[in-house]
């Protein structure tokens, strides 16, 4: 069951990576404008932080395995119907791309909130720091050879084609899912099929609220758990502008650079098959702060891609870290609005994260990456003056 979980991981990542890639070259050549895109984006954020509030209760009041697979569904439909549109170079077809990919991205979260929440039922206690680990290293993966296929894939097909490779993909992964015998399935068995309210979605985040006050080691968990996500966010944003000014804009770098923090997940993968301690996290996140330090200040391309894979080594232990253990402390009963309460979390510090780094990289690219390492520094604070509660209701 757990290499089904992984496998679906795998290929929705492979899927995100291309359609995001191939929309936005789509939504250039229709316009010829990056703000089209922009504009995208925008509505992800927003959908991000709107859909996290319904989903969580909608994972939780129904069963997470049906949930997924059902977002799976709808992105595949959408991405047909994507394919369509590609079609037809009328202006109101252009629209209608710009709108769909809109759901298309609401439809993701609805995923990643019950994806997340089906970790514990599948994956043994442990073996879910191993599972982290190995998540996140699909994730690279995915993302790095959906990105890699697209621009092998537009120059020999049609974008209609490419939007439908992008639909088999997402149905692949529904159905993966949709086999999966998740142990807590059976308690979930009776799917309620009505809609829910907003009332009834207001009374469980208000649930979960009172139970985040009982045990508030849960809210600092889940709030230290976002910063690597940001890191890794902004990370994406510095690599074309840190290439231009340390590495004379030559491309291959911006390979070299995601590969070598992508070299650095794989060691944390390899090194996960040992017990990962929670007296560990603070110094792990101080590496992070040193690696970009040394990005920000450094001049050897050397010393900056012996960085970045240091810091891919560092993030991916966090990460599997904090993961795993939030993965085991979780209420049964609030699963998915742990997993949307996480989801709405990261994109709150990522759009701030964003924005920051945005603005400071229009001063100079050290500026941009000391801002970044200005954030890993303050989740590190939190997790040195909270972290010890944080990790003292089972997880110690």
């Amino acid at each position: 069951m757990k290499q089904r979980l992984l496998t679906a991981t795998l290929l929705t990542n492979v899927a995100d990576g291309m359609h995001t890639l191939a929309l936005g070259k789509f939504l250039f050549d229709r316009t010829g404008a990056v703000s089209s895109f922009a504009l995208v984006l925008g509505f992800d954020y927003l959908l991000g932080v709107l859909s996290q509030i319904y989903a969580g209760p909608i994972v939780d009041r129904l069963n997470p395995r049906l949930v997924a697979a059902a977002a799976g569904i709808n992105r595949a439909l959408i991405m047909a119907a994507l394919a369509a549109l590609a079609l037809d170079p009328g202006r109101e077809a252009t629209i209608a791309v710009v709108a769909l990919s809109a759901l298309l991205k609401a439809g993701s979260h609805f995923y990643k909130t019950a994806a997340f929440a089906l970790v514990p039922g599948v994956v043994a206690p442990e073996e879910q720091g191993r599972y982290a680990s190995l998540a996140m290293l699909l994730l690279q993966l995915g993302q790095l050879l959906g990105v890699g296929a697209v621009g092998v894939l537009l120059s020999r097909l049609s974008y209609s084609v490419v939007f439908l490779i992008d639909a088999g993909l997402f149905l692949a992964t529904s159905l993966i899912l949709w086999r999966l015998s998740v142990s807590s399935d059976a308690r979930d068995a009776a799917w309620r099929a009505e809609l829910v309210s907003l009332s009834q979605v207001f009374e469980d985040w208000k649930e979960l609220a009172r139970g985040m006050r009982r045990a508030p080691s849960l809210l600092v968990h889940v709030a230290i758990s976002t910063g690597d996500l940001a890191v890794m966010a902004c990370l994406n944003l510095l690599l074309v502008p840190l290439v231009n000014s340390r590495f004379g804009g030559d491309t291959v770098w911006l390979s070299v650079l995601d590969g070598a923090f992508a070299s650095g997940v794989v060691i944390t993968f390899l090194l996960a098959r040992k017990q990962q301690d929670p007296r560990h996290l603070v110094a792990f996140q101080l590496l992070q702060v040193l690696f970009l330090a040394v990005i920000a200040v450094a001049s050897s391309r050397a010393a900056i891609t012996a960085s970045f894979l240091g810091l891919g080594a560092a993030i991916g232990f966090t990460n599997a870290l904090l993961t795993s253990k939030l993965y085991q402390r979780m209420p049964p009963e609030q699963k998915g609005r742990v997993s949307s309460f996480r989801f709405l979390l990261v994109s709150i510090v990522t759009v701030i994260g964003i924005g920051g780094t945005t603005r400071l990289l229009s001063w100079s690219a050290p500026w941009g990456v000391g801002f970044v390492a200005g954030m890993a520094t303050l989740f590190c604070l939190i997790t040195v003056t909270l972290g010890r509660q944080a990790f003292s209701e089972r997880t110690s």
